[in-house]
């Protein structure tokens, strides 16, 4: 009975599917160029049918009569409908064009300039793992990041000298908050290496020009950094080198919930110096330590919290001539951050961030008889919300609140010429405090096809002089098939002038802030082994900061900088690496120049390359090398004797009327990567590298300025800090 019932089903299930079929559909599915488009899935979701086309875009399915409606797609095309109507005996026809499918907005970089994570893309990125093992670059982000379009190294520092603006007008942030100082031994051409480790680090999202109406404040560049989060890793590194050592760790205390991230490290040049310097001149050697601990806390799947501390220090003493004139120079310096972030979702369309952080840093100095102390205290709170409106648009807003205080208080040469023994003094005693609250909006949408753009401005009140600034600022993008977009943007941008000038004493409290215009235009090539990055750039500045005999200064400057930078970056069976280039041409009027002359802070010509090679047997080699054409300077011209105090003053000639040698200098490294085996009660390691690197290989004597004689009848040249061949060994190990 139960087989004569199983064989009337099947014969009616067969007479049913031979009443239903109606027809053969054929089809070709194309592009907007009428090209075909291969393996094309042609669905009728109606009927669970569907077929794939061929070669030539061409598909078969066999459907009954009526009006059905088919589903197109293929990767990287919209999704198309196509109602059509299947008629039996004649076999029906369908013509199917596809429109190529826009990137989604939150995976698009709109702004120019830009480099580092935008949304879920990489741009051209110096990822950590290239900071590390960067030659020359001594692991420090700073250091690495020199070579990048848009920053100019005319000597060693590690600060961030952007487009002809000087370190100030470069905005330095971590987990969200700004991070004044950031430099160990900043009295050093404004600092040489980071005041954290890079342990720490996570992401880096470095901008030149034309950055978002989320940051203000600055006028040229953004280094926007974040620590490092990982939640259920359990990681010891240790490592040390001819300079110091390091200790960090990553540590799970609650599975999935709590953990630690930490770094320690610190450095004593004694050794080094003793190796290849003259330890005469230094009467106490350089020393530095800094330490930072994170606490995060995923207090959902969509939310988050951390608490991070940040404390650095470090001291120098050395014998140095400055002019005409040897004095021993010392130097303390300590910098503490606390900070608060938060991160939630909600619903998942809105994106919520926002800090709580204080800043405290006490520095002191000494000159022969000269000095002075510097204390800063900084807080301020941010409010980031990124809301995901629609698939065209993106719209951003947040609060931005700072509160800056500074007091300087020194014994200062009252003639800057005479700094001899005995020599006039002044007494400075600034004490100025500021508050900054903001807000910004910005919108990040797609207006056609494939333009997009970002849209948006920000508004900022200065306590001092108690007026707001607008800062409107626009980007667009736009596509070119999957590999090259080009992209202009446009924005103006405000910043305070240095608190002891607007000091109601000593300064000028009405000083406007700075202002400067950014105009970029830019071409990008980037596939998966090539990244290629063409940019040219205007920034016009007004109300730079100028002497004045009334009211000690004024908002009577201006200037300008312009340029053309090259980022090339790459990978192939021979090796990586990457090649920047940038010409600038830079002019200000500030301070004392009396017109627009060459920027202190700009060279003309700056390269840098960048190559590692694999070598087999876990071995890597790799060289850097960077070139910059002289910086400007003001040359003393001739010299004049004052009887009255018995010394020779300097004649000086025009401001940056003269420019130095040009600077370079070759790096090269050889890494090992291996494992240690279990031993004496410690488990095997993960990674252990072992290096070997050489600091300016060709021996380059690098002109850091120039010294004189007692009469200035004799000009001598500083060398930098690395002026002689060192070669340094070290190693890292991860457990």
């Amino acid at each position: 009975m139960r087989a004569r019932c199983a064989g009337l089903a099947f014969l009616l299930l067969g007479l049913a599917a031979a009443s239903a079929r109606g027809a053969t559909l054929t089809g070709t599915v194309l592009d907007p160029q009428g090209k075909p488009v291969e393996y094309a899935n042609v669905a009728v979701p109606a009927l669970k049918r569907g077929a794939v086309t061929d070669e030539q875009g061409r598909f078969t399915l066999e459907l009954p009569a009526g009006r059905l409606t088919l589903e197109v797609s293929q990767i990287g095309y919209e999704l198309k409908r196509v109602s059509v109507e299947v008629a039996e005996p004649a076999p029906a026809a369908v013509r199917v064009t596809l429109h190529e499918e826009p990137v989604a907005i939150s995976e698009v970089q709109v702004s120019a300039s830009s480099f580092g994570k935008a949304g879920k893309s990489e741009g051209a990125v110096v990822r950590r793992l290239d900071i590390m093992t960067t030659p020359g670059g001594t692991a420090d982000v700073f250091q690495a990041l020199r070579g990048l379009p848009g920053i100019i190294s005319p000597n060693e520092g590690a600060a961030l000298y952007v487009r002809g603006g000087d370190p100030r007008e470069a905005l330095i942030r971590l987990d969200g908050g700004e991070i004044g100082h950031p430099y160990h031994y900043e009295s050093a051409s404004g600092g040489l290496f980071s005041a954290f480790s890079t342990y720490m680090l996570k992401s880096a999202y470095f901008s030149s020009g034309g950055f978002s109406s989320k940051y203000g404040g600055v006028l040229s560049g953004v280094l926007d950094i974040e620590s490092s989060d990982p939640v259920n890793a359990r990681t010891v590194s240790v490592g040390a080198n001819l300079v110091g050592g390091d200790l960090s760790t990553s540590w799970a205390l609650v599975p999935d919930k709590l953990a630690f991230i930490g770094g320690l490290r610190r450095s004593a040049t004694d050794l080094l110096i003793g190796l290849y310097g003259a330890p005469s001149d230094y009467t106490s050697f350089p020393r530095s330590q800094d330490g930072a601990g994170k606490l995060l806390w995923r207090y959902s799947p969509t939310g988050r919290l951390a608490l991070l501390y940040l404390d650095a220090s470090d001291n120098v003493g050395v014998n140095a001539d400055y002019l005409n004139v040897v004095q021993e120079w010392r130097h303390r310096a300590r910098n503490q951050l606390l900070g608060v972030q938060f991160k939630q979702l909600v619903a998942e369309k809105l994106a919520l961030g926002g800090q709580v952080s204080g800043q405290r840093f006490h520095d002191r100095w000494a000159y022969g008889g000269f000095g002075g102390t510097r204390r800063e205290e900084n807080a301020q709170a941010n409010l980031d919300a990124v809301w995901a409106a629609h698939r065209r648009h993106e719209v951003s807003f947040g609060l931005n609140w700072r509160d800056n205080r500074a007091a300087i208080r020194a014994v200062d040469a009252a003639d800057s010429t005479d700094l001899a023994t005995g020599a006039p003094a002044r007494v400075v005693d600034y004490d100025t405090r500021v508050r900054y609250p903001g807000f910004y909006l910005e919108d990040k949408v797609r207006l056609v096809d494939r333009l997009y753009a970002t849209l948006g401005g920000r508004l900022d009140r200065a306590s001092r002089p108690g007026v707001w600034t607008a800062d409107p600022r626009a980007a667009l993008a736009y596509l070119i098939g999957e590999r090259q977009s080009v992209r202009v943007s446009a924005g103006r941008f405000h910043q305070l002038a240095a608190p002891e000038r607007l000091d109601p004493v000593y300064g000028n409290p009405e000083l406007k802030p700075l202002v400067a215009d950014h105009l970029i235009a830019g071409y990008e090539w980037k596939s998966d082994n090539l990244n290629v990055r063409l940019e040219t750039y205007r920034k016009d500045y007004r109300n730079l900061v100028t002497n004045d005999p009334l009211t000690y200064y004024a908002n009577g400057g201006s200037g300008y900088a312009r340029g053309v930078d090259v980022f090339v970056q790459g990978s192939a069976t021979f090796g990586s690496g990457w090649i920047s280039y940038g010409y600038l041409d830079s002019r200000r009027r500030e301070l004392d120049a009396p017109r627009q002359v060459p920027s202190s802070y700009g060279v003309r010509h700056s390269l840098t390359a960048v190559g590692t090679k694999d070598l087999g047997g876990h071995l890597q080699a790799g060289f850097r090398l960077g070139y910059a054409t002289g910086r400007p300077y003001r040359p003393v011209v001739g010299r004049s004797y004052d009887a009255g105090r018995g010394v020779w003053r300097p004649v000086y000639g025009e401001v940056n009327s003269a420019r130095l040698p040009d600077y370079s200098r070759l790096d090269v490294r050889l890494t090992r990567l291996f494992s240690l085996p279990a031993w004496g009660g410690l488990p095997a390691s993960s990674v252990c590298a072992l290096y070997l690197e050489a600091l300016n290989v060709l021996d380059r004597k690098n002109v850091l300025e120039y010294t004189y004689s007692d009469d200035y009848a004799e000009r001598h040249e500083s060398l930098s800090y690395f002026s002689d061949r060192y070669l340094v060994g070290g190693f890292a190990l991860t457990w």
